[in-house]
């Protein structure tokens, strides 16, 4: 998730093999992010969202757009306060379940 899509880009630039998603609400960001490579760039409004249920819909949005999948295993960056920018102090390694399947 990010607010500016600096971490994407930072990310973009290691050659890893594995897919990067930007999850910003920015439409511009999303633009933005869709020029790096290797990045794929969805929309994620998290306006409505409480900070405990990000992470469940942030799954579920990968799941629904076919990029993970039950028992993948998805990185997830994100800052403590939401929409900030520079904020990223976060990294967590979760497990895709059935119930982020929609």
């Amino acid at each position: 998730m990010t607010a500016s899509g600096y971490t994407p880009l930072i990310a973009s630039l290691i050659s890893s093999g594995l897919p990067i998603v930007g999850l910003a609400h920015n439409p511009v960001d999303q633009r933005r992010m869709a020029l790096y490579r290797g990045v794929v760039s969805l929309p994620f409004d998290t306006s409505d969202m409480q900070a405990n249920d990000l992470n469940d819909h942030a799954l579920a949005r990968l799941v629904r757009h076919g990029i993970a999948g039950p028992d993948d295993h998805v990185i997830l960056t994100r800052g403590d306060h939401m929409n900030a920018h520079g904020g990223t102090n976060t990294m967590k390694f979760l497990n895709v379940n059935p119930g982020h399947v929609r």
